[in-house]
């Protein structure tokens, strides 16, 4: 199903796709809605809403850019709540809450991120953040370039967490060993309870690195790169359920096409593959009992974004 089309006479390119499904098995998705063909264009963040399961939806809310880059809007659901965050010029972060099942969202509450370091860019994500052990945590990127301000590398890693949604920490920075500029990550609960990182990176090995940690935000060990995971830098979302993970990305190290979730229980050891669609690109998937909901970029310049529901 087709969700936004580019070039429509006010967008030219709609990406960054997350979509989370709460507890009364409601679909909200958002994305960026970008005026020209570029990561720093005037972006504005859209949500869309659907109550029957992908069949239709409903626009929510369209926060404007007004000339900004809104970017890399990122979901979380903890329990009845929904938390929202967005940035505003790869730098300025910013949080709303919906208490209504995303009907309506708070306005936009601009929160800080404490840091003692350089960096010239940072952004959340993207897609959806999880809920461990009741925090919410999201993985952060850092461009850290004094020569071009509008760079994203180099870069280096880590995770943001919060119990409310008023105050968000930095975790520990997760180990670059091997690593060349990893950026957008994803996070996992794996049966055990542990919190997996899934890295996306520049490395010549083509391959997402893993890493594992008790609480999500420190004492990161087993770091490792995945031959199961192809990458070819591209977004690589993951979600979990009942000691089940769903990685979907590109399953391509070279180009972003054949769209493919893979289903583990033992971090990706061993996996299960199924297909979604051939012209691919960013990524992020709800799951309900034996159903998936994809929703993802099939052509970011020509086609747009689109969700599929595959039941297993």
């Amino acid at each position: 199903m087709l969700i936004e089309k580019v070039n429509n006479g006010t967008y030219s390119q709609c990406r960054i796709p997350g979509i989370v499904l709460t507890e009364t098995g409601t679909l909200l998705a958002y994305y960026e809605c970008r005026k020209s063909n570029s990561d720093w264009a005037d972006i504005d963040i859209k949500v869309i809403r659907s109550t029957d399961l992908g069949d239709t939806w409903q626009t929510v809310t369209v926060i404007a850019g007004n000339g900004n880059t809104l970017n890399n809007p990122v979901m979380f659901v903890k329990g009845a709540e929904l938390h929202f965050l967005f940035l505003k010029n790869y730098k300025d972060l910013f949080h709303c809450v919906s208490t209504d099942d995303g009907k309506t969202f708070s306005a936009p509450r601009q929160i800080s991120i404490a840091c003692d370091f350089f960096y010239n860019a940072v952004a959340v994500g993207p897609g959806h953040g999880i809920v461990h052990d009741g925090k919410m945590i999201v993985p952060v990127w850092f461009a850290q370039c004094k020569e071009y301000a509008l760079a994203h590398r180099p870069s280096i890693i880590s995770t943001l967490y919060s119990a409310d949604g008023e105050t968000w920490c930095l975790g520990e920075f997760i180990g670059n060993d091997g690593l060349v500029n990893p950026s957008e990550c994803a996070l996992a609960v794996t049966a055990e309870n542990k919190v997996l990182i899934s890295i996306r990176n520049e490395s010549d090995r083509h391959q997402r690195a893993l890493a594992l940690s008790d609480d999500g935000f420190s004492g990161w060990k087993d770091l490792r790169f995945s031959s199961q995971l192809p990458d070819p830098v591209c977004m690589g979302s993951m979600y979990h359920e009942n000691g089940r993970i769903y990685h979907i990305n590109c399953d391509s190290g070279t180009a972003r096409e054949n769209l493919t979730v893979k289903i583990s229980e033992d971090c990706f050891e061993s996996f299960e593959s199924i297909f979604v669609d051939t012209p691919a690109g960013y990524a992020d998937i709800a799951v309900k009992d034996d159903t998936l909901f994809v929703f993802y970029e099939r052509d970011c310049n020509n086609g747009g974004l689109y969700f599929k529901k595959i039941v297993m």
